[in-house]
């Protein structure tokens, strides 16, 4: 049994010189394939779906900020209207991120289409000048004597409220938008190149499988790209991480933005390394199958 299994490996016709120089390109090609193939999954797993980037919502802790907010602005003169408040946030915390959820996924999903159709800076255009009047008109009617006195009557600080409206955080956002925007060819190559890295990887796969015929072979060179491809994969990611939560933490961002963009690049390591972590072991495997039924290596059989 083990010697049927041996010389599978070891049994089949020699590789041509001709074969190997075309074997030798088409694992070079594999190889760069598989690279890429890792970090292209991991973003459209992560910053090109809009399910999961609704996901982060549930990150959210509404009851404490709601909490916070009510204690700020409305607690202070009416703390009976505060508290009413928070138990009605409490009890329908699970809709409100529900809502949540479906604006996020939907108001994303709207973006990433934009960017993807080249229209994402005339998006930017249209809407900036419509949210900057917003905000503006949103702080002069809460400057109305007649509705001051009202809100306040509730216990709503409106003077507060008003001071709360960042018009220049707005813009940042907005400006965060078209930065984006001009990265728009790259981030549409990177989007759709995913299925054909998947469709390029098969097919050099099975052209070596084909042109080699020799699974010995095939296990020594395959195990050697997948093996060098997984390991490079962690020493592409792991530098990656560091240095993009350092970037992150020199940007003026809100503690909830903040948090959803830590988990992004924590979610796309986790992806890349995964996938670099199952090409190692197939890798390792193949390269032990090669070593231990390579010519030379069996046991003699018995007189």
């Amino acid at each position: 049994m083990t010697g049927g299994f041996t010389n599978y490996f070891t049994g089949a016709p020699r590789v041509s010189s001709g074969k190997k120089v075309l074997l030798v390109i088409l694992g070079i090609l594999l190889a760069l394939s598989l690279l890429v193939l890792g970090p292209v999954m991991a973003l459209h797993q992560t910053v090109f779906n809009p399910d999961c980037i609704a996901s982060y919502v549930d990150d959210i802790d509404v009851p404490a900020i709601a909490q916070g907010w009510l204690n700020t602005y409305v607690a202070p003169k009416n703390p009976l209207v505060a508290k009413s408040a928070e138990l009605v946030i409490v009890n329908f915390e699970p809709q409100i991120k529900e809502g949540l959820k479906t604006g996020v996924r939907d108001t994303y999903s709207f973006l990433l289409n934009r960017l993807e159709n080249g229209k994402l800076l005339e998006t930017i255009a249209a809407q900036k000048p419509l949210v900057d009047n917003l905000a503006a008109n949103v702080q002069a009617v809460l400057g109305i004597p007649v509705l001051n006195t009202l809100l306040e009557t509730l216990g709503v600080n409106a003077d507060s409220i008003a001071k709360s409206i960042d018009i220049k955080q707005i813009n940042g956002y907005f400006n965060m938008l078209a930065q984006l925007a001009a990265l728009q060819s790259v981030i549409v190559f990177i989007h759709a190149s995913f299925v054909p890295a998947i469709i390029l990887a098969l097919a050099l796969l099975i052209a070596i499988i084909l042109i080699a015929r020799k699974p010995g072979f095939l296990s020594g060179e395959l195990g050697f790209i997948l093996a060098i491809c997984g390991v490079l994969q962690f020493v592409f990611v792991l530098p990656l991480d560091g240095s993009m939560k350092s970037a992150l933490a020199h940007f003026n961002l809100p503690a909830l933005l903040h948090g959803w963009l830590v988990r992004l690049v924590g979610d796309y390591t986790n992806i890349v390394m995964i996938y670099g972590g199952v090409l190692l072991l197939c890798g390792v495997v193949l390269i032990v199958l090669y070593y231990v039924f390579k010519p030379g290596t069996a046991s003699p059989k018995a007189a």
